[in-house]
Order: structure tokens, then sequence, then C-alpha cells
């Protein structure tokens, strides 16, 4: 495993990666696959694919790593898009530009972290991974559940109304858009590599974002609070252009799939629970204990359910919202 911080060596390589997939398995050459994520190398979506590389370097006696840039790149949609055209293998975000995925990001639109890897189980995200492959070309490896997607603010507010006429930033999910133009701010679409100068120089009054990258590109430095309740769920998707995956061997593919579920759990999902606090802590400790705000959530499960509702089913089919709230966390 390689972490890059320049440009170079992105390019090509995909033919001949294809060409490798004909050699018998002894002779195979070592496969470095090049992986892009938008945040910094020690955010969780990172640390999880340098573990990622290091167990797969070692179940295939080094034939398959990966080389890892790591805000770097650009904005996740620039990674996507590199990934759909070849010059990225690997892409790692929440940004897909499809609305199967871009609703599930809507505040409390899953139960949990639990009931969302359940529901990613069933046809709604089979449903979803089909949307995402056929768009860019790729295979989904599976989704990486990072933690909590929050608030930040530059001034408080003592309720959600209060954000009423605000700029926020948002990524360019349909579920982190409409729920802000719900509470009346003005969704404020901007790349992740931009966010830190957008409100330093004041053109958004916040940011909606997960918790930890954010921590990581120490946005705690130009917008002092937080909110601390929950506005949405941080779900990453792991893609894999279908250039690169069938440049591979099945037993290799099978070795890939299997550690991505296995990691998932203890490197992705455990590791994000954990380090939650820490990165609060992380906030108060720039900005003051009062940098944190701890608004009271209790009703937004239900304010948000016609919301969720007319997304679900307008997206996926009519009694979507009614399936999705059947399911069972395993």
């Amino acid at each position: 495993m390689t972490f890059n911080i320049s440009r170079r060596g992105l390019m090509g390589g995909a033919a001949a990666m294809a060409a490798m997939g004909s050699l018998p398995m002894r002779a195979r050459a070592a496969t470095v696959f090049r992986y892009g994520n938008a945040g910094g190398p020690q955010t969780v979506s990172n640390t999880f694919n340098a573990a990622l590389s290091e167990a797969l370097a070692e179940k295939t006696d080094g034939e398959i790593s990966f080389e890892i840039f790591a805000g770097t790149l650009g904005g996740e949609k620039d990674l996507i898009e590199s990934m759909a055209l070849g010059s990225l293998d690997i892409y790692n975000g929440a940004y897909t530009g499809t609305p199967e995925f871009d609703i599930l990001y809507s505040p409390y639109f899953f139960r949990d972290a639990q009931h969302a890897k359940a529901v990613m189980s069933t046809e709604i995200g089979d449903m979803a991974s089909k949307a995402l492959s056929e768009r860019y070309d790729s295979k989904l490896l599976g989704v990486g559940r990072l933690g909590s997607y929050n608030l930040m603010l530059k001034d408080p507010i003592e309720s959600l109304e209060d954000l009423k006429g605000r700029k926020i930033r948002a990524p360019q999910i349909k579920g982190c858009i409409e729920a802000l133009d719900f509470f009346g701010a003005i969704p404020t679409p901007i790349p992740f590599n931009e966010v830190y100068l957008s409100l330093q120089s004041g053109i958004v009054d916040g940011v909606l974002t997960a918790l930890n990258p954010a921590v990581q590109f120490k946005f705690y430095e130009v917008c002092k609070h937080v909110v601390v309740p929950d506005f949405g769920l941080a779900l990453d998707k792991e893609v894999i252009s279908n250039a690169a995956w069938n440049s591979m061997t099945p037993e290799q593919q099978e070795i890939m799939q299997t550690t991505f579920d296995e990691l998932e759990v203890t490197d992705y999902y455990e590791v994000g629970v954990a380090q939650k606090d820490k990165d609060f802590a992380a906030w108060a400790e720039a900005n003051g204990d009062d940098a944190l705000i701890d608004l009271d959530a209790s009703g937004l499960v239900e304010q948000m359910g016609p919301v969720n509702e007319r997304l679900a089913n307008e997206t996926f089919d009519e009694g979507a919202w009614e399936t999705i709230n059947a399911v069972e966390a395993s």
C-alpha cells in the first residue's frame, strides 16, 4: 500500500490491467489499484482503506494492494468521474449523483447504522447498487458506515428553525439538500475540498458534512459551533471500476469482497463510533464547551417522516418507505 500525494502516475494502466487477466495465477505481476478519496490520510475512510490494502497484500502474497490518493485529487464528483473514465480504479466517498443513494442521507431515513446495513441487504440496496454500477461502469464493493453527518455553524442556534435564511454548504446529495430546505436554510453545494475557504471567507454560514473528515480538515478553525444530534448518516460507497474488477481472478475478487465485508465492521463502523466523542472533544478544545450545541432532537424523526416517505416512494417505488421501516436490523 502506498500513500501518494501527487498527480503523477494517475493516468493510464487500465488496458494493461485487463490484459493481465489472462495470465496464470502464479505468473501475475503485482497489481496496485489507484484509490481516491477527498478526505485526508487520517480520516476513518482512508485508514480503513490503508488497512484493507495491507490485508489484501497479505492474503494475495503481494499481488493486490492500493496506491492511496487522499485529499489530493479534487472533490468527490471529480474522483468518481475519474474512476468511470479509467484514470482511477477505486473511489470511496459520499457523492454518487444517483438519487437511489443520495436520498439515504436525509436525516432519520434510517433508525441507526445497523438498520442502514440491513436495508442495503434488501432489494432497496440492490436497486441502489444497480443504478450506481450502470452510471459509472463499476461494481459497488460495499457501503462503509462512517458515522454521523452534522451541522457546523459559525453562529449558534437554539433550534433547527433558526437555520432559516442561513446559507449552509451542502454536498451535492439530494437527501442533504432537501433536509436543509425543509428547515428553511439555503443549501449551497460546494465541493468538499473548497469548504474551508468558503467558511473562512463568509461565502456560507455553516456546513453539513461528515463529522470525522471535518475535524481532520480543521473546519473548527473557521466554524465555531457543531450541532451534536445527527443530521444524517454518513454512508461511504466503495466502488471499483469494472475494468479493474475484471482484471482480477475470481479468487482475488472473492478475497477483496470478503475482506471488505469483514473489515467494514471493525475498521469502519466500530472505529467511526469510537471516534465520534474524540471528534466532538477536538471541536470543544478548539472553541470551548459552548461550541457544542446539544439541541432537543426528539421530534426530528416525526418531522422528517413525510419528507423521507416521499423521497423513498418517488425514488424506488410506491410502498418503499413501508418496506424500509419493516426491515429489522440483524
